[in-house]
């Protein structure tokens, strides 16, 4: 099958995606944008199928009104080719351009130059009873809500660390969702850690708007306090609360069990660096010693590989109107690249808000730092990898005893990070119990991300078909 040859092309259509194929358009260049989803919005701006025909379908999500009627202006572009349900499995960086396989039937694709938008995935600690049924991730509660318009349950505890926590909760809330808690294990003086310019008015103005939500429903967040335990017939029916020290260890006689059938939790976010590591660029480590690693770019949002650029989540988490800065100056300065009318005062101004950001995310790391106390909620049969269905127990094995001291060892002895997912969902948690255990930080903390299929493939396209 023969490539198809295209300037600039964008793999994801999230916040950072879509600014980058704009301001690429904009400039004169033809994109081509790859998003392995439906409809374009990325995790961020998840919307709803078209077959619900919504009468409203940003009753759920007022904030992606406008949004959303800007992508749908964009995709119109003549300039922009929208390849939806597209995933990207494989990548090969070449001396005539970046080759990209994907999934769909149009193929493999070489582009002159490409904007890596993948985003990231949500990072849920391990804790007994986590794999019960009823157990999913706070961006797993916003994708039923905003996707399907289904609740996770009737009674449900929110539980976990990072901004996502609240507007989630409030949302949740607004549905008709009957909330129990809503536990953040993390403590909200780090939200000062940016000083007076790290919380911008518009993110004071939507937490305000989110705990008013909540106050109006009879609920206060329970800082310092985290969901350490799971337990039912089948599914859960009970979640234990505890409260936390500074480190995330229990504080011992604080525990207490809550009635529930669904627990919505996450801690954070891990960047998706399968397609960065597969092109050969560079990692480099995140604001606090527990931050999951994140493509390096310079102040234009090149990788150092030629041709690549990369924006958004996986360079480092930020949310999505630093993404939509990064992916504004990535789209341009690759625009430039491939002979697009951008003038300098414009990429200027482009990284100029990328470095007016700087505040919030010095901000926002220290409230995903994630301490490794945490550890200490597991026992040793509590599963680590859910794929392979290896306990903590046997990850602690292979550490003390059979000389595994970084997350490679620790898949080749423990078997790790070698199901279905590849090390998604296990892999910053590995890396976790690894710094835990040996008292540094994994060597290579992203070692699960390299893969050289990116993405479960049809067998009959690796042969062409």
């Amino acid at each position: 099958m023969s490539a198809d040859r295209v300037p600039l092309a964008v793999v994801g259509a999230g916040p950072a995606g879509l600014a980058a194929t704009a301001a690429a358009a904009a400039a004169g260049v033809p994109v081509l944008l790859l998003d392995p989803a439906a409809r374009p919005g990325g995790q961020y701006h998840r919307r709803e199928p078209r077959a619900f025909g919504a009468r409203d379908p940003h009753a759920l999500s007022p904030s992606g009104r406008d949004w959303h009627a800007r992508a749908e202006r964009l995709l119109a572009d003549p300039l922009v080719t929208h390849r939806a349900g597209a995933t990207v499995w494989a990548a090969q960086h070449r001396g005539d351009g970046v080759l990209l396989a994907t999934d769909d039937a149009a193929g493999e694709v070489v582009a002159d130059a490409v904007v890596l938008a993948t985003g990231a995935h949500e990072r849920v600690l391990p804790f007994p009873g986590w794999t019960l049924p009823g157990v999913l991730t706070v961006g797993g509660a916003q994708a039923l809500l905003k996707g399907q318009g289904v609740l996770p349950g009737r009674a449900v505890v929110v539980a976990g660390a990072g901004p996502l926590l609240l507007p989630v909760s409030a949302a949740l809330a607004r549905a008709g969702a009957g909330l129990v808690a809503v536990c953040d294990a993390g403590d909200p003086r780090r939200w000062l850690a940016g000083g007076p310019r790290g919380l911008p008015p518009a993110k004071l103005a939507e937490g305000a708007s989110a705990v008013a939500t909540l106050a109006r429903h009879g609920l206060a967040v329970r800082p310092r306090t985290a969901a350490v335990r799971a337990r039912g017939d089948g599914r859960v029916e009970e979640v234990e609360l505890a409260r936390l020290d500074a480190r995330w260890r229990v504080v011992p006689g604080s525990e207490r069990w809550v009635a529930a059938d669904a627990l919505a939790t996450s801690h954070g976010f891990v960047p998706d660096l399968g397609l960065a590591l597969a092109l050969g660029c560079r990692l480099a480590g995140g604001p606090t010693p527990s931050a999951p690693p994140a493509v390096a770019v310079d102040a234009y949002q090149a990788t150092g590989v030629a041709g690549v650029w990369a924006a958004g989540e996986v360079t480092g988490i930020g949310g999505a109107d630093v993404a939509a800065h990064e992916g504004t100056t990535a789209g341009l300065a690759a625009a430039r690249a491939v002979g697009g009318a951008v003038a300098d005062d414009a990429l200027e101004a482009a990284a100029a808000h990328r470095r007016a950001d700087r505040a919030f995310l010095t901000a926002l790391g220290a409230v995903l730092d994630v301490p490794d106390g945490w550890v200490g909620w597991m026992a040793p049969e509590t599963v680590v990898c859910r794929c392979e269905e290896v306990p903590l127990g046997r990850i602690d094995d292979a550490i003390a005893h059979r000389g595994a001291r970084d997350v490679r060892s620790v898949k080749l002895t423990t078997r790790c990070g070698m199901g279905r997912c590849q090390g998604r969902m296990c892999g910053a948690n590995v890396a976790g119990v690894v710094a835990a255990r040996t008292g540094a930080p994994a060597p290579d903390a992203a070692a699960l991300e390299r893969r050289p299929v990116l993405a479960p493939v049809p067998l009959g396209r690796l042969g062409g078909a």
